[in-house]
């Protein structure tokens, strides 16, 4: 019994605590420690990285190529003027973006030599370079007029990089509550273990009391093994928190990725201090909800840009297009002289054209629309549901934890009259005016009382984390 009893003590005085821990600092550890909160940040990043780089069509595009040819057919492009053999080397670039209101620009530039071998009719023909400088525009007049659809992809594009961080951010929340709970859990065991230590001290006592009177003659032996039984269950319950401490803690271990080497902190909170549920959400104006009714706006948000995207997709067209290109040409000059005449503007290219498309009205085309706005209504109607259920529940989790509050009032008055009434039974029973059942089921009530108030306690402790998974809805949103 003995043994029992130091391996208890043991437990609570001789762990080595390298440093005091907080439930701020706690849940900072976890956040900053635990992979499962370290991916959700890498996954906030690259949903955050994949917004900006769905902008790749508007990075501007450089292109440079080199080529030679010989040709000796006879249906080449000199054969008809004689030519047996030619040969040609052509060097061209070019650059081209396009611009946020729609536009597209191309710039292009091209030197080349060509030398044809035969009787040519032409002897210009015979050996030349020649060079040209090229300027396009394309600009759409309905679909993206001045940016309209490049401004209706970014607003798909925001609204789905929103949802998918606030996904990451509701698992992150999700995260803090559990690894909360077993924060309160660990203090709960811990008060468990050091009560139930407490109660094998004193069931010690009365057994050492009721082993005295019958060794006097003053006392029966059946109220000796009903003492000696207390104990036992005492020891029992003792051997019982110690093993749910020791699962308590392997639980805060893995939450901070500490090895079983490394020294265990002590943690400090203070499980009977309340806290505001309000307070645990964000200050803003607007309506509570929870974190996953946010998200499902989000989603329905994104959706919903995204319907409106697809429909403009949809609408004719009419593209305005536009090229001009100089014309260089320098008969029995090199490559390197092909560029000498560039910017001559004397014999230019130049085209204006309009380009308008139509897409048919066909059960194809009108399905895929409606499939897109079916489902943007679909998640609205989801959003606005959860939104209801979620301030439903922010009301009962307020009712639940009020009440939880009485219950602990009222748990707190039994346990302080139970360890009064154990009390006072231990002294009429010191004083031989009291039997050792009635001190026996004192100490019982008195020690079921005091697990019955941790209890409650840390529940609701447990329950005031429950307002980390709610939000403000601003009412833009």
């Amino acid at each position: 019994m003995k043994q029992l009893s130091l391996v208890g003590l043991i437990v609570l005085t001789t762990t080595s605590w390298s440093w005091g821990m907080d439930l701020p600092e706690y849940l900072d550890h976890v956040l900053k420690q635990n992979k499962t909160s370290q991916s959700y940040d890498a996954s906030t990043e690259a949903a955050q990285d994949r917004r900006l780089g769905s902008d790749i069509e508007l990075v501007p595009v450089f292109t440079a190529g080199f080529s030679y040819l010989n040709d000796k057919s006879p249906l080449g492009q000199f054969a008809q003027l004689g030519a047996t053999q030619t040969e040609s080397e052509n060097f061209q670039t070019g650059l081209s973006k396009k611009f946020s209101t729609g536009t597209e620009v191309n710039l292009s530039a091209t030197a080349a030599e060509v030398k044809n071998s035969g009787s040519i009719f032409i002897p210009d023909f015979s050996s030349f370079s020649y060079g040209t400088l090229g300027f396009g525009i394309n600009q759409s007049l309905w679909k993206d007029a001045f940016g309209s659809g490049t401004r209706l992809r970014w607003q798909r594009l925001d609204a789905t990089s929103e949802a998918e961080v606030g996904q990451f951010d509701l698992q992150r929340k999700m995260l803090l509550v559990n690894a909360e709970s077993t924060y309160w859990d660990y203090i709960f065991y811990s008060e468990n273990l050091k009560s139930s230590l407490e109660s094998l001290a004193r069931a010690k006592k009365i057994e050492n009391w009721t082993l005295r009177r019958v060794r006097d003659g003053i006392g029966e032996r059946a109220d000796l093994y009903s003492a000696q039984a207390l104990v036992a269950v005492r020891q029992l319950e003792v051997v019982s928190a110690e093993d749910e401490m020791a699962a308590a803690k392997r639980k805060i271990r893995d939450y901070l990725e500490m090895a079983d080497a490394d020294p265990f902190p002590e943690i400090t909170g203070n499980i009977s201090v309340n806290r505001n549920l309000t307070g645990m959400i964000e200050k803003k104006k607007g309506r509570i909800v929870s974190a996953e009714a946010y998200l499902a706006s989000l989603q329905a948000k994104a959706l919903g840009a995204a319907s409106s995207e697809a429909a403009n997709g949809f609408r004719p067209d009419v593209v305005l297009s536009g090229t001009y290109n100089t014309n260089s040409f320098q008969p029995g000059q090199t490559l390197s002289d092909a560029t000498a005449q560039w910017a001559d503007t004397d014999r230019p290219t130049w085209k204006v054209g309009v380009n308008f498309v139509y897409m048919f009205d066909t059960d194809v085309k009108s399905s895929s629309l409606s499939a897109v706005r079916k489902d943007a209504q679909a998640a609205k109607l989801l959003s606005e549901r959860k939104i209801l259920e979620s301030q439903s529940a922010w009301i009962e989790l307020n009712r639940r934890y009020s009440e939880m509050s009485k219950r602990i009032e009222s748990a707190t008055q039994v346990m302080e009259l139970q360890m009064t009434a154990a009390r006072a039974q231990t002294d009429l029973f010191n004083k031989g005016r009291s039997i050792t059942a009635n001190v026996i089921n004192a100490e019982e009530d008195a020690a079921s009382a005091e697990i019955n108030l941790i209890r409650l306690k840390s529940e609701q402790r447990k329950m005031e984390a429950q307002g980390r998974l709610f939000v403000v809805l601003e009412e833009s949103e």
